[in-house]
């Protein structure tokens, strides 16, 4: 049996998927606007491996940020069926999620609810490389061109 953390979402989604068995808990407010974006939608959020809540080391080997959002409960990394990225996203930024990535060549969007400094948006290149935009426009306007 899993716990619930909102009408929608269980807390095993959310778990660090290196089997460290430590937990952390999941920011009110990211799992508010979470369950909001999943209501809108009206169809499955899928949070993908290692897309929740991460342990420094777990972090650190798959290239997460040293202050990644992820090691505190505050960040998701999601896809859903059917949906592609940027229509994703817009309706991610229309729900109120303050920071957004989008990750076109591994097809998901993460969301959290960190202070959007320097950043409101990045871009992850094909080469792995991070593409920085102080404005969520900005972002999109670049992955479209790609």
């Amino acid at each position: 049996m899993s716990i619930f953390v909102s009408k929608s979402f269980k807390y095993i989604e959310f778990i660090c998927p290196c089997g460290c068995g430590k937990t952390k808990p999941i920011d009110s407010r990211f799992i508010y606007l979470l369950q909001n974006l999943r209501d809108k939608l009206n169809q499955p959020i899928y949070i993908t491996k290692g897309g929740g809540i991460r342990c420094p080391s777990y972090n650190k080997k798959i290239g997460g940020y040293f202050n990644s959002a992820h090691l505190f409960g505050r960040a998701g990394d999601i896809r859903v069926v059917g949906m592609d990225i940027v229509s994703l996203a817009k309706q991610a930024k229309d729900i109120g999620f303050p920071r957004i990535g989008l990750y076109p060549y591994d097809n998901f969007v993460h969301l959290d609810v960190m202070r959007p400094f320097p950043s409101e948006a990045w871009l992850r290149g094909k080469s792995g490389r991070y593409y920085y935009y102080r404005k969520f426009e900005e972002a999109i306007e670049s992955v479209s061109k790609w």
